[in-house]
């Protein structure tokens, strides 16, 4: 059985940690070498020293609760704050604009996630009995993938998606298959790191932001809707956040609400100038 996307983010992360410590036994990590590791970390980058943060203190909390270690070394110091950068996003034409440098073969594996929004690890886990074309649905998770937020949810696609599914369902009979598998594969989905690489090599290739990332193609789903007028609770649902406030970073884009806003000045009152 496949490994989830986390499993595998988690059992890096552990490596990596294991490595720097050394052979020692759990209980023998400090507070010192747990904070020395992610200081390093956030030296090289903030974002995996977050995300590394965030694994340990829970995998050290396990090891608390079952009585393997008396104190979780990386609760004793937190992680230096950062300024977070809003998402890189990208529009329909700079999508086109790096697909000119990915094999033809990726091409709609890339448009289908920049027009659901999918997290990498659900689109890779997307099988074909999850697809239902007549309705325009896909059921994101399963008894066999488990989403980031533990929760299965029901996705509406737009025509973009539609058709590029109509076009692959065809040539697909097995209902357990993914939906974008490796050419002369029958049920051998693309890895993550594979899809992210393809892509990142890609966007070198152009003149657009070097930011841009696989990921940017889930924030250009959000962002695109949002700049057109969509709730964020309604992005909230399409998205599987657990909780709205990861949906607000997106709150930024929606500048026509923002703006209304402060145009209510204008109806009041000109008050009394002291």
């Amino acid at each position: 059985m496949l490994e989830q996307p986390y499993t595998r983010n988690v059992l890096y992360t552990l490596e990596k940690f294991i490595n720097f410590a050394g052979n020692i036994l759990i209980k023998d990590v400090t507070v010192d070498i747990a904070e020395k590791y992610i200081m390093d970390a956030f030296k090289r980058s903030k974002y995996t020293a977050a995300l590394d943060y965030r694994i340990l203190r829970a995998a050290f909390n396990k090891a608390k609760d079952w009585n393997h270690i008396i104190v979780n070394p990386f609760t004793k110091f937190k992680l230096p704050k950062f300024q977070k950068a809003y998402p890189s996003f990208i529009t329909p034409e700079q999508l086109e604009i790096i697909l000119e440098h990915v094999p033809e073969g990726l091409k709609d594996v890339y448009r289908f996630d920049f027009y659901t929004g999918l997290r990498l690890g659900e689109l890779t886990s997307l099988k074909l009995k999850n697809v239902n074309i007549k309705e325009g649905l896909i059921q994101v998770g399963d008894s066999e993938f488990t989403t980031k937020s533990k929760k299965v949810r029901i996705v509406p696609l737009n025509s973009q998606a539609v058709k590029i599914l109509s076009e692959k369902i065809p040539k697909i009979f097995d209902k357990t298959r993914p939906v974008f598998c490796k050419p002369g594969s029958s049920k051998l989905p693309y890895t993550n790191d594979y899809l992210s690489k393809i892509f990142k090599r890609a966007v070198r290739k152009t003149d657009l932001d070097q930011s841009i990332h696989l990921h940017s193609l889930r924030h250009s789903f959000a962002s695109n809707l949002v700049k057109n007028g969509v709730p964020l609770y309604h992005l909230k649902e399409l998205l599987g956040h657990s909780s709205i406030a990861v949906t607000e970073i997106y709150s930024h884009l929606n500048i026509e609400s923002l703006r209304d806003a402060v145009n209510k000045f204008d109806t009041q009152p000109a008050g009394k100038v002291v």
